[in-house]
């Protein structure tokens, strides 16, 4: 806690000069404990200002009046005021506060099988088509196999590799592999049917070929 102490003194202070160099070697010492950050007389020589540092008032008492001019009375009593230092030099404010520091706990990696399970499941569909895609299939003959466009053969691969974790068509392989969910392979089907692809039902046949001998 930090106090601003005026000492101011008394009568013609024939006594002073005696008491001078004992007074300032007090401080001295007292500034040694970090019991006084700075001070020292008016110009006009009617008293002093003293700045100091004490964790309450009573002990700073006890300090002022140890003081040679206070036990010789040269000084009248000391005027003291509390004093909240928020600007300035950091022997006066003190350092900036250092917010605390919250431990985080380790992030262990996870084993392949952990991994697998956090990350959604492939369905039956996008497993037939990283299957396509590992035997080498464009995404234009994958979009021909099903009877549908590019473009949704591209939005279904981009769903497997989010699911994946991944980004490329060359990193496919190794994560199908990881997650353990690649059943065996199947040979691409000859045509389209109606569970085969998850965007709707395939296009009719043409009227009047269904059923012709």
């Amino acid at each position: 806690m930090a106090f601003v102490v005026e000492l101011v003194f008394r009568g013609e202070g024939t006594d002073r000069p005696g008491l001078a160099e004992a007074h300032r070697a007090y401080w001295r010492r007292m500034a040694a404990r970090g019991l006084l950050l700075g001070g020292g007389p008016w110009r006009d020589g009617a008293g002093e200002l003293l700045l100091c540092e004490a964790p309450d008032r009573r002990t700073l008492l006890r300090v002022l009046h140890a003081d040679p001019y206070a036990r010789a009375k040269v000084v009248g009593k000391p005027r003291i005021r509390e004093w909240n230092a928020v600007m300035g030099h950091v022997a006066l404010t003190g350092p900036e506060p250092v917010p605390p520091v919250i431990p985080v706990p380790p992030v262990m990696p996870l084993s392949a099988r952990e991994e697998s399970a956090v990350r959604e499941e492939l369905t039956a569909h996008e497993r037939r088509i990283a299957a396509m895609v590992l035997d080498g299939l464009t995404n234009r003959q994958i979009a021909g196999a099903f009877s549908v466009s590019t473009r949704a053969v591209e939005l279904h691969l981009t769903r497997i590799y989010r699911k994946l974790g991944i980004r490329r068509r060359a990193q496919l392989a190794a994560a199908v592999h990881r997650s353990e969910a690649t059943p065996a392979r199947a040979p691409a089907p000859p045509g389209p049917t109606a569970e085969a692809w998850p965007y709707g039902p395939p296009p009719r046949e043409p009227s009047g070929t269904a059923g012709t001998p």
